[in-house]
């Protein structure tokens, strides 16, 4: 009796909150589709695309310590601390959250991890669980490359 009725509610309610947004969902992949990204030897550069890729004003990338694996800017090791040590107890007092959005005056930091890394997101507008993701994959990648690409030269010296 109870799960008809939530049946019937939820095929009411269903194409308004579970529908993808199909407007932002065109312009992103219009604007997208106008910009090419193309990715160079330098990796100072490549952090640089990534920011206009996925539309953030910086970034950074620490251990669960705070130590600075990577940063988009040239980030202060107290906010790869800061982000860090506010992550943690976030997630010791709501252990099943997943992103951190805090807004401070004009801009969003988002905060989350993945691979067993922090990363620590500012934008002018909060990005989705998805943007984010994104954004980390295409780091975590990006900083493989770069490990690939020093180890290659260190042993060309060698």
């Amino acid at each position: 009796m109870f799960g008809n009725m939530f049946r019937r509610i939820s095929f009411r309610t269903k194409g308004d909150e579970t529908s993808k947004p199909m407007a932002q969902v065109d312009f992103l992949k219009d604007f997208l589709s106008k910009h090419n990204y193309v990715f160079s030897k330098d990796f100072q550069e490549n952090l640089g695309i990534l920011k206009k890729k996925h539309l953030v004003d910086s970034f950074i990338v620490t251990n669960f310590d705070g130590s600075i694996i990577v940063a988009s800017e040239n980030s202060s090791h107290s906010e790869g601390i800061m982000g860090t040590a506010m992550l943690s107890y976030i997630k010791s007092e709501i252990p099943d959250s997943d992103t951190v959005l805090i807004k401070r005056e004009n801009n969003w930091f988002m905060l989350f991890t993945l691979e067993k890394k922090v990363f620590i997101v500012e934008a002018g507008s909060e990005l989705s669980n998805i943007e984010l993701k994104a954004l980390a994959l295409e780091l975590s990648i990006l900083l493989e490359e770069n490990k690939l690409v020093l180890r290659e030269k260190q042993v060309m010296r060698e």
